[in-house]
């Protein structure tokens, strides 16, 4: 199985659903099939946008159409749309902190909670707060300011997720927690 690019069953499963959306261009199918791949390229290897290869298209094409997607929801939408296939019969929830560089502070029209940037004791930062399913895929996810702690996003998390098992650590050990996965 090549894990660099979509497969045909996975491309045909998510092109119907891309085309249910609404307020969405998806324009050529093989077209927004290099896309998504250059866009996972980009997730997987960490790179600038700048770098994309040239296969892909035009590195600065495809980062306007990201952020078009980003901003209109379709990237949150087709996470859920790919989760609902998800091993719940364990489930695991951490968070993780990333430091800001000191320049990701004062865009202009922005703000640090627009930005899910706070101070911690480690700096300026933000904080993912992920469920993942039993095989370690991720279902939901949080973006708070670093100082936020991790127990406060448990149960936005967890709500219409059914599993058999929570795995968590310390930082989830509450009692609001516990009373809130007895019921």
């Amino acid at each position: 199985m090549n894990r660099a690019i979509l497969s045909d069953g996975e491309w045909d499963r998510i092109l119907v659903y891309l085309r249910q959306l609404p307020n969405l261009y998806i324009g050529e199918a093989e077209t927004c099939r290099r896309f998504l791949d250059a866009c996972l390229w980009v997730l997987r290897s960490g790179a600038q946008w700048r770098l994309v290869p040239t296969a892909y298209g035009k590195w600065n094409s495809i980062f306007k159409r990201f952020s078009r997607w980003c901003a209109n929801g379709s990237w949150e939408k087709s996470l859920g749309f790919v989760s609902e296939e998800a091993d719940l019969q364990e489930i695991s929830l951490d968070g993780s902190n990333i430091r800001a560089h000191a320049c990701a502070a004062g865009a202009k029209n922005s703000s640090a909670a627009a930005e899910a940037l706070g101070r911690s004791k480690g700096g300026f930062g933000t904080k993912i707060h992920a469920l993942c399913d039993g095989l370690g895929l991720p279902i939901k996810f949080a973006l708070t300011g670093g100082q936020e702690a991790e127990c406060k996003q448990a149960i936005p998390l967890l709500e219409n997720v059914g599993a058999s098992a929570v795995l968590a650590d310390n930082a989830y050990d509450t009692n609001e927690l516990r009373e809130w996965l007895k019921k």
